[in-house]
């Protein structure tokens, strides 16, 4: 399953709580593996991060929710196609996030491609497989396109590309940005990351532009100014790359904190995501787990009735 909003979180909760309802009556140790076996496809910021926390819950939450299993048998894997987690980071922060994910107890498997995936058990690298009841998807989407495009040039992703000021190739009053543009450039050649800064800088110099054009003056080439990548991988674990600077840790954890708490909207929603973050420090609380809305396997949404 993915997990891109607010109930696909919730539907992601709701299944991790039912594995573990369901493994503590299963008598059948196959069965009970498959439950207690996470499966997380990409290492990116995304794949890392889920990773790292599903071994927070492990190592801190899940032994005191549920006694009466052995949370030592629960498995988080993280497959990954590429020679390292972090692929787009530097060598030195993607070296620390392995480490740090390794300490936590994540198995990582580099190099590795997933092939199929049937409801009970994963297979990658063509012939080897991983007994699992749950996968989460964080190597990627494919680009919404929009019907009628047909003279666009669709490159990998499903990314249409465009042209230095976002105009779509093979049209002159189109245009597309962030995800799904693809724009090669110098520094770029194989197109803009996919993070909210892209989507923003260039939302931004296509209407700077959009008024050129419409006032019949010339155009500037999209640049884009690269703020930085952050991941927090756990608890006092977190990897900072910066242009001139780059650091692991502790101080990268306080960093990453930082950063999200300066923009959240509203003096209130910080102070109260500072209050509860510092909380649960101290205290590893993350709240009663209690199944709001039952998740359904088969159907991949959310069931009628809550439990």
């Amino acid at each position: 399953m993915a997990m891109k909003t607010v109930p696909e979180a919730l539907n992601l909760r709701s299944l991790i709580l039912q594995n573990f309802e369901e493994a503590v009556s299963e008598t059948n140790p196959d069965k009970k593996e498959a439950l207690m076996n996470f499966v997380v496809v990409g290492a990116g910021p995304t794949g890392v991060e889920t990773a790292g926390a599903l071994s927070e819950l492990k190592n801190h939450v899940l032994p005191n929710d549920y006694p009466e299993l052995d949370i030592s048998k629960m498995n988080i894997y993280l497959i990954e196609g590429e020679p390292r987690v972090l692929a787009p980071f530097s060598t030195q922060a993607s070296a620390k996030a392995k480490e740090f994910l390794e300490k936590m107890g994540v198995k990582i498997f580099l190099h590795s491609r997933v092939n199929a995936y049937d409801g009970e058990k994963i297979t990658y690298n063509d012939i080897l497989t991983i007994p699992t009841k749950t996968v989460i998807w964080g190597a990627g989407v494919k680009g919404a396109l929009i019907p009628g495009l047909d003279n666009a040039e669709i490159v990998r992703g499903g990314r249409i590309k465009t042209n230095e000021i976002n105009l779509i190739q093979g049209f002159n009053n189109i245009f597309a940005i962030g995800d799904l543009a693809y724009m090669e450039t110098k520094d770029f050649p194989h197109g803009h990351p996919g993070v909210a800064q892209t989507a923003i800088q260039q939302g931004q110099q296509l209407g700077v532009n959009l008024i050129n054009i419409i006032n019949n003056k010339p155009t500037k080439p999209f640049w884009y100014f690269d703020k930085g990548s952050m991941a927090t991988i756990g608890r006092n674990k977190a990897v900072v790359d910066l242009k001139f600077w780059r650091f692991q840790g502790i101080f990268a954890w306080l960093t990453w904190m930082f950063i999200h708490l300066l923009f959240l909207v509203g003096f209130r929603n910080k102070l109260v995501t500072l209050i509860n973050w510092i909380v649960n420090y101290f205290s590893y609380d993350r709240g009663t787990s209690v199944i709001i809305r039952k998740f359904n396997r088969e159907t991949m949404k959310e069931a009628d009735a809550a439990v």
